[in-house]
């Protein structure tokens, strides 16, 4: 499950990295299919309690480390790597949104799946 979590953002910031770009589509498409693969298993295990907060955490952690790692070395000291963070987390910020929107929705989606069978039983 953690592996579900984390795998698809981290292929997508590589791809963005690749790109020559920061956190854009690749970390969106990522987290949001880290964000439902994790979520869908969660429920199988009924973990949901621990699952749903993360997606988004990841994504901030993910956005952050790639920036870290992937920075030029001839960066100009704190202020400059300071900056250049925060603008990678606003950039990651879209990513991290979308991805706790998918876990609202499959949260939801379970919720309307379970209403019905249950109204179906009773009727």
């Amino acid at each position: 499950m953690g592996l579900a979590l984390v795998a698809p953002p981290l292929v997508g910031s590589c791809c963005d990295i690749a790109l020559g770009s920061g956190p854009g589509w690749g970390l969106l498409v990522g987290g949001v299919v880290g964000a439902v693969a994790s979520i869908v298993l969660g429920a199988r295990r009924k973990v949901l309690w621990w699952v749903a907060p993360l997606p988004a955490l990841i994504v901030a952690a993910l956005a952050a480390a790639v920036y870290l790692l992937t920075r030029p070395s001839s960066s100009g000291g704190g202020k400059a790597a300071s900056t250049d963070l925060i603008r990678w987390a606003v950039a990651a910020f879209p990513a991290m949104a979308t991805a706790q929107c998918a876990v609202l929705a499959v949260l939801a989606a379970r919720g309307l799946k379970s209403l019905f069978d249950r109204s179906r039983n009773h009727a």
